[in-house]
């Protein structure tokens, strides 16, 4: 009896060590950001400076969705994604154009498409975007433009069961792209060995430079599980005010959620509806 019971709990053992990768639970999130409508009785000063956004562990899933809606459109003969040079353009209006899928579309784009495409996936091998018809929340989003607000983005993506110092920060953004001031650097100019240069000190050069591109939404989103459902998010809104001038208003938040609830993250700025579910389990 005594080695039956031996072997019993070997053979469970071995059997849970076997046990295949995809038993880790999975889940999906989906979710709209939205702007608020301006409104008069904001009283909040978003003017003051806050620290950059934390870079580390980042996953952009998104970019790619992205470039996937201008490639398509290419293919569909848009003329704003014509890859073709300017003079190519003039002088062979009438000839058809390649669209080659290493083309970084995203650099095209004025407002980002709000929803990102990709293929229908159903893997649990790593985590990915969803495609356009796994969303659920289309009546939400309809519902929010009735409403006069303006969605920036609505997608989503499947993750698995991960610990918070496991599970990365999943890059958010979307919306207007916003230029970088001009700014100056300023270097030395190249030693020269005549007299004149060794008694005076040379001039330095100013040489023009530009920022990467601002999106109006610019962020991560962080899902953790620890008997619960955890989600950290961080964003930058930004706009124009009156004046022209490019502000930022911070949205940081760190919430427990429920699987299948909807969930609304507020600012006077903007919104953001999630739901987070379970995907085969």
């Amino acid at each position: 009896m005594k080695q039956f019971v031996l072997k019993a709990i070997l053979l469970s053992t071995l059997g849970t060590s076997a046990m295949p990768a995809f038993a880790v639970r999975w889940f999906e999130v989906e979710l709209i950001a939205f702007s608020q409508k301006a409104g008069t009785d904001i009283r909040e000063d978003f003017s003051i400076e806050t620290d950059p956004i934390p870079q580390e562990k980042r996953l952009d899933l998104l970019t790619n969705g992205f470039k996937n809606v201008g490639h398509q459109a290419c293919l569909a003969g848009d003329s704003k994604y014509d890859p073709r040079s300017v003079m190519d353009q003039f002088t062979m209006q009438q000839s058809s154009w390649y669209c080659d899928d290493d083309v970084n579309y995203v650099e095209k784009y004025e407002k980002l498409p709000v929803i990102p495409f990709s293929e229908p996936l159903e893997h649990m091998q790593s985590m990915y975007l969803l495609a356009p018809e796994q969303l659920r929340f289309e009546s939400i989003r309809k519902k929010l433009e009735r409403q006069g607000k303006n969605p920036i983005l609505h997608t989503g993506w499947r993750f698995p069961d991960q610990s918070k110092k496991r599970a990365p920060n999943v890059v958010v953004y979307g919306g207007m792209k916003f230029e970088q001031p001009v700014s100056y650097k300023y270097i030395e100019n190249e030693p020269s060995d005549s007299f004149v240069s060794l008694l005076s000190t040379a001039p330095k050069q100013a040489i023009k430079t530009q920022g990467e591109d601002l999106w109006e939404l610019d962020g991560t989103i962080k899902i953790h599980i620890r008997h619960y459902l955890y989600v950290t998010s961080n964003f930058d809104y930004r706009y124009l005010t009156e004046e022209g001038e490019l502000e930022s208003a911070r949205m940081s938040q760190f919430t427990r959620v429920y699987s299948g609830d909807i969930h609304y993250l507020d600012h006077p700025k903007m919104g953001i509806i999630f739901q987070i579910r379970k995907y085969k389990h």
